[in-house]
């Protein structure tokens, strides 16, 4: 399996959400189960591999990674 991160501009948007998931908790939750709904919509239609699903969920990660670091220095 071969996983896609950063790959289209919505990449941009997955971190930026990841990002203030740290300071607005629900924005976790709406990612998560718009991601799913995405996911299981477009699996259908074979538009959409799980490595893109997964690279979604590692964009989202690596930015609410990078701000919890930069908190947790401060």
């Amino acid at each position: 399996m071969r996983v896609e991160v950063f790959d289209d501009w919505k990449s941009l948007v997955h971190l930026l959400l990841g990002a203030s998931s740290l300071f607005l908790p629900w924005v976790m939750a709406i990612f998560l189960g718009y991601e799913l709904v995405e996911f299981c919509y477009k699996r259908k239609g074979r538009r959409e591999k799980i490595g893109e699903f997964i690279g979604d969920f590692m964009e989202f990660l690596v930015g609410a990674g990078i701000v919890g670091l930069v908190l947790g220095m401060l």
